[in-house]
């Protein structure tokens, strides 16, 4: 009898190599990847996005400087048609002055730029041969000096070089300081029965910290030539000297001088003298402000629209025009909606390192 082996196979059958259990086999060594491959990575990243910046950048530019080929694209703007019959014939260009005026945006790679750039590029497009009018639609407490004296020559040189077309200033709820320097460049003035206005005048306005800095141990230093010695003027860590007080005082003389030369030359109707009775700095109501000459009528829109029809002979189209948002616009922050009053101050004051000599109502706030 053929004995059995002892782990029961068949007999004739080989014995079989003993199974490892597949925990106990060795794993298998993992490939690594050294620093040379993440900081490839790195770079064709940086690689990806530095070529996506500048394909962005080509598109801005080619959009600018088209933009400035067709003389600020008419494609950029939308014409909205506001009052009146909107296949009326004749044509009036509604333009909005709405806040503190200044020029705090630069006009780069599309973006709207500041009020200033705004009103210029507003006129160019009512020079067209299809405007037959422009209506100044002033809801601003003033700004700089400068910038509203801009906008005033801007308006008379488009008066010279359109003696067809009317323009009329329409105030909203105030027309103050610098808001109406700009409006005496019209040919006639109408305020809302709620509208203030006035406040013709200059003023530089500056805090003065000293007895402040004083108590806290603070004190500036300054280091400025002997042949300098006003360079530090109006500094707000020391008091103002009675010779620096009389220097300012002289330039915001000057300045309003100029403010009352331009209401003078604005207003027909009035004499110096009785330009210089109403420039106290003071404000207006309406019905103040048409006693002293300083407007022509009390009215709205409506009654902005019946003057143009008898003046022009025909029904009018009152349109306005605003600016689509750009990718510009987006990319660098500017938009189309108008800033309100608390915004448009904000830039006016902080748009300069120190101090502004302003055709500025502080009330207007």
């Amino acid at each position: 009898m053929t004995p059995v082996p002892p782990d029961n196979r068949p007999p004739g059958v080989p014995p079989q190599p003993p199974r490892a259990d597949a925990w106990s086999q060795p794993a298998p060594a993992r490939e690594t990847r050294g620093v040379a491959f993440f900081v490839a990575i790195f770079l064709g990243i940086l690689l990806v996005a530095s070529a996506g910046l500048n394909v962005l950048l080509l598109l801005l530019s080619v959009g600018s400087l088209a933009g400035a080929g067709l003389g600020d694209a008419e494609a950029a703007y939308d014409e909205v048609h506001v009052a009146g019959e909107r296949t009326a014939p004749l044509r009036v260009l509604k333009i909005a002055i709405h806040g503190a005026i200044g020029e705090a945006q630069n006009p780069i790679l599309g973006a709207a730029g500041g009020m200033v750039t705004q009103v210029r590029r507003a006129l160019q497009r009512a020079a067209a041969d299809d405007v037959h009018g422009v209506l100044l639609d002033i809801d601003s407490p003033g700004g700089g000096v400068t910038d509203s004296d801009e906008i005033y020559d801007l308006i008379r040189k488009f008066r010279r070089e359109q003696p067809k077309k009317r323009v009329i200033a329409l105030f909203g709820d105030m027309a103050a300081s610098g808001g109406y320097y700009v409006a005496v460049a019209a040919e006639r003035i109408v305020a809302r029965v709620t509208t203030i206005t006035g406040s013709i005048g200059v003023i530089m306005s500056s805090y003065n910290v000293t007895e402040a800095a004083k108590k806290l141990g603070i004190e500036e230093v300054v280091i400025k030539s002997d042949r300098t010695p006003w360079k530090d003027i109006l500094s707000p860590m020391r008091p103002m000297t009675v010779e620096e007080r009389r220097m300012l005082t002289t330039i915001v003389d000057e300045l309003f001088d100029r403010f009352v030369t331009v209401v003078d030359e604005g207003r027909d109707n009035l004499d110096r003298q009785q330009v210089l009775a109403a420039a106290t700095g003071a404000v207006y109501t309406a019905s103040q402000a048409l006693e002293r000459g300083l407007i022509d009528e009390i009215g709205n829109q409506d009654t902005v629209v019946k003057w143009y029809e008898q003046e022009l002979g025909g029904e009018i189209a009152l349109f306005e025009r605003r600016r689509r948002v750009g990718f510009a616009d987006l990319l660098f922050g500017s938009h189309t909606a108008v800033p309100t009053v608390d915004q448009s101050v904000g830039r006016l004051l902080t748009g300069s390192l120190g101090p502004r000599f302003l055709y500025f109502w502080e009330g207007g706030r």
